[in-house]
């Protein structure tokens, strides 16, 4: 397996990247996290384009995983911006690997890539919010270093069911 880990800021996506990003938040990866786009590919799709598409006139990053020229997974950084209080320092770190790549390091990787890309970029703080039942997740983030802070009790309600949220920072 040869993993390359790619900065959208710097080299282009394809069109088929876009339809491989879509493809990830599928029914298996999809029950972990709050589906934004409810399984509908195209509009996943658009999404995708749209946001890379813009990434240099934002402040967020982007890092897809590729093995064997394949994306198989992704990583972005929203950077915070509060009307209230400046929160400029903070990002919001999602990561998502296709199922039939997950389990062989490359959600650890990307995590790895997305807290030197933070640094970088002037980022001091990077906090992720995960299902407090997603376990895979939540090892990751620890295993990098980052620290539970809280779990918000009932934050998301799916299939009648109340689900918690686990909540975890980083201090860069």
């Amino acid at each position: 397996m040869m993993l390359k880990i790619v900065n959208a800021r710097e080299q282009k996506l394809t069109d088929e990247d876009f339809r491989r990003l879509a493809e990830i938040e599928e029914p298996e990866v999809a029950k972990w996290d709050v589906p934004a786009y409810g399984g509908d590919l195209e509009k996943a799709y658009d999404a995708f384009k749209k946001t890379i598409e813009n990434l240099q006139e934002s402040e967020d990053e982007f890092l897809v995983a590729r093995v064997d020229g394949r994306t198989v997974g992704f990583v972005g950084i929203h950077r915070l911006k509060g009307e209230i209080r400046d929160m400029k320092h903070v990002g919001e770190v999602g990561i998502m690997v296709h199922p039939d790549f997950q389990r062989r390091g490359i959600g650890t990787e990307l995590l790895k890539a997305c807290l030197n890309l933070a640094k970088r970029r002037g980022f001091k703080r990077l906090e992720a919010d995960t299902l407090a039942n997603n376990k895979a997740m939540r090892r990751i983030l620890e295993k990098v270093g980052f620290k539970l802070e809280g779990v918000r009790l009932e934050r998301f309600k799916r299939n009648e069911e109340y689900l918690d949220e686990a909540c975890y920072g980083f201090s860069l």
